[in-house]
C-alpha cells in the first residue's frame, strides 16, 4: 500500500489550515454569533466545529465578561454554565433576557438535575449536558427561533452558496468545486450584490493581509468569471473595486 510522502503530507497539512482559516474568517464576518460563557480550557476543537457549521463561537470565562461581550457583540444566542465565576447564572441570564437575548442555552451537570428548573424560570430557552459536544450544541442551536443554518447559505439569483458544505449551485445544479480563492471571492461579492466590493475588502477577506496586488485580484476575478459560465457578471468598477450582477 502506498503511503504520503512527506511532501504529500506537508501539502494536505497546508490546505487544510487554509480551508480552517476560511471557516473562521466566514463564520465571524458573515455567520451566526454565539456567546459561550465558560472557563473550558480546550476551546479550539469547538471552535473549528463550529466554524465550519457557519457559526462563529466568543468565548468569556466568567458571567461578568459575559455582560460586557453580550453588549459588544450583540449574539444571536448565548451558553452558559452555571459554574463560571462572577455573579449567579440565573441572574446573568435574567439581565441578558431583558436587555434582548431572544435565545440562551444552559449547561448542566446530569448530577444537578433542580438547577435546570431555576435556569429555565429565570429565562434559558434550552439545556444541554456537560461536557457537551459541538453536535449536541448544534443541535439545541438548530433549535433557536432563527436557526443556526441559515447563517451558511447565501443566495443571489441562480447562485446559492452553502459555507458549511464548501459547495456552489447555479439553478440547483452544483457545480465542480472551486478552488478557495474563488469560493471566497464569490462569497464576499455575494455578500454584497450588487453593491461594490473593494479592493482592500477583498485583500482582507481573501488574504487576511494588504499584500496581494491589484493584478491578482483581477486573475481570480478573470477565473471566476469563466466559472459562472454567465449566470452572473462580475463587473469592473474603475478606482473602487468588483460588483456581481444578475
Amino acid at each position: 500500500m502506498d503511503t504520503p510522502s512527506g511532501m504529500e503530507r506537508v501539502g494536505r497539512s497546508s490546505r487544510e489550515a487554509a480551508v480552517r482559516d476560511y471557516l473562521h474568517r466566514w463564520a465571524e464576518t458573515a455567520g451566526a454569533q454565539v456567546l459561550v460563557v465558560d472557563p473550558l480550557p480546550d476551546r479550539e476543537g469547538l471552535t473549528d466545529a463550529m466554524a465550519g457549521r457557519g457559526v462563529h463561537m466568543v468565548w468569556a470565562d466568567s458571567t461578568i465578561d459575559g455582560l460586557v461581550e453580550f453588549g459588544r457583540v450583540h449574539p444571536n444566542a448565548v451558553v452558559v454554565d452555571p459554574r463560571a465565576p462572577g455573579i449567579p447564572a440565573t441572574e446573568f441570564v435574567s439581565v441578558i433576557r431583558k436587555h434582548g437575548a431572544s435565545y440562551v442555552i444552559a449547561v448542566l451537570e446530569r448530577t444537578e438535575p433542580d438547577a435546570a428548573g431555576e435556569l429555565l424560570r429565570a429565562g434559558a430557552s434550552a439545556l444541554v449536558p456537560s461536557p457537551y459536544t459541538a453536535s449536541a450544541l448544534w443541535e439545541a442551536l438548530s433549535a433557536s427561533p432563527v436557526p443556526m443554518s441559515q447563517h451558511a447559505h447565501l443566495s443571489v439569483g441562480p447562485l446559492e452558496l452553502d459555507a458549511g458544505a464548501y459547495s456552489v449551485s447555479i439553478a440547483g445544479r452544483r457545480i465542480p468545486d472551486l478552488p478557495l480563492k474563488e469560493f471566497e471571492l464569490l462569497r464576499e461579492l455575494m455578500l454584497r450584490a450588487p453593491g461594490v466590493v473593494t479592493d482592500d475588502e477583498l485583500r482582507t477577506a481573501l488574504w487576511g493581509s494588504g499584500s496581494a496586488s491589484g493584478n491578482t485580484i483581477a486573475m481570480h476575478v478573470t477565473r471566476l468569471r469563466a466559472r459562472l459560465d454567465g449566470a452572473a457578471s462580475v463587473r469592473r468598477i474603475r478606482g473602487r473595486g468588483y460588483s456581481l450582477t444578475i
